[in-house]
């Protein structure tokens, strides 16, 4: 983990910083945009720097500056982490003691057929596909996920990890992808980060239910702030969450 980059990403915290406040994270961003063929992060020297697509900034933040140790959608996020002062706090604020073995995981895709084992895919164009693509945002749900969700007419699944690496998103660009995702605020702004040929946010048939006797109300106080006001799609997520004052996390689904 780099603080200094990090400090010079949260220069866009509320403010379009100038090209000198965040040069040493511009040449890091601009070699990773260039290796994933995307463009998120805009700056030329004498003129303000711009954010042109927030959500594959903080995916950039989470793989290349905290090694994908940590999974962070906001700046305030980055505040926590540069808070935190003793290494306890540092582990759990970024998660910094498993950068080692999870920075392997950075570019692969983790793809599963049926109720065969998950493979790893260090090149997407390996990967066979059969039809419509299930995304999955936990890992315990990924680990029983054809007999949770074989039911429902799903048989090929796609790991997520929360936001997910470029490798997954640019696998799934082109594909019929449901996601199924915590059913929370957070879940709307990994829906949203995603562009696929078509895509749906898997509506449980029994989520009232879960709503009313398994719903989070602490994690719904931390996250309330970012509840949006409308959203064309998930109207029906919106309202379960403000007429139950709280989310529901997917682990709880069977």
């Amino acid at each position: 983990m780099n603080k200094t980059l990090l400090r010079q990403a949260l220069e866009f915290y509320n403010n379009n910083p100038t090209h000198s406040q965040i040069e040493n994270l511009y040449k890091v961003a601009f070699d990773y945009q260039r290796e994933n063929n995307c463009i998120f992060l805009k700056s030329k020297r004498g003129q303000k720097a711009s954010i042109l697509d927030e959500d594959l900034f903080f995916i950039f933040i989470s793989e290349e500056i905290l090694e994908n140790s940590k999974k962070i959608s906001t700046f305030r996020e980055i505040e926590n982490i540069l808070k935190a002062t003793t290494r306890e706090d540092n582990i759990e604020a970024s998660g910094d003691s498993k950068n080692s073995i999870v920075k392997v995981f950075n570019k692969i895709v983790v793809h599963q057929l049926e109720n065969n084992n998950p493979i790893i895919y260090k090149h997407s164009g390996d990967i066979k596909t059969n039809g419509k693509i299930l995304a999955v945002e936990n890992g315990e749900t990924f680990l029983n996920i054809h007999s949770i969700m074989s039911k429902f007419g799903y048989s090929e699944f796609v790991y997520l990890a929360g936001f997910s690496n470029l490798a997954t998103q640019k696998f799934l660009k082109d594909k019929d992808v449901v996601f199924f995702l915590d059913y929370d605020i957070e879940a709307i702004r990994i829906y949203d980060s995603f562009k696929c040929k078509t895509k749906e946010f898997f509506k449980h048939p029994d989520i009232e239910r879960y709503f009313k006797i398994y719903g989070n109300k602490k994690l719904y106080l931390h996250q309330r702030k970012s509840l949006p006001t409308s959203h064309k799609e998930l109207k029906w997520l919106l309202e379960l969450i403000r007429n139950n004052n709280v989310v529901v996390e997917q682990e709880i689904i069977k």
